[in-house]
């Protein structure tokens, strides 16, 4: 009996068409079959075909789409009457507006 042929990672990548880490850590993870012996990891044809056939994907058949009908319109929103603001210089509340043209403090350039 012959053992079967083992590739490294480096090689085993550029089989599959993938890296050397990748193979390690995909290999690690249990999400590809590898055979490891001591703290040795390799790889054997037959895992290396069963890798690619795994990845294999077949072509995805278009998915008949329903006849698209014309977006209804949305009747449009009334638009809000809003009361206008009072102007800036209105004093609504009756408060005394301090005058710094006559203040003691600004006409004196300051307080003493």
């Amino acid at each position: 009996m012959t053992p079967p042929v083992r590739h490294n990672a480096k090689q085993a990548g550029a089989i599959v068409g993938k890296s050397q880490s990748w193979m390690y850590q995909k290999g690690a993870a249990g999400a590809i079959p590898r055979t490891k012996i001591g703290h040795h990891v390799s790889w054997t044809d037959e895992q290396l075909t069963q890798i690619i056939r795994d990845g294999a994907q077949q072509p995805k058949q278009p998915e008949p789409q329903p006849e698209r009908s014309k977006p209804k319109q949305q009747p449009a929103k009334p638009k809000v009457q809003r009361k206008p603001k009072p102007a800036a210089s209105t004093n609504t509340a009756n408060v005394p507006v301090a005058d710094w043209t006559v203040s003691r403090l600004y006409r004196d350039g300051g307080a003493k």
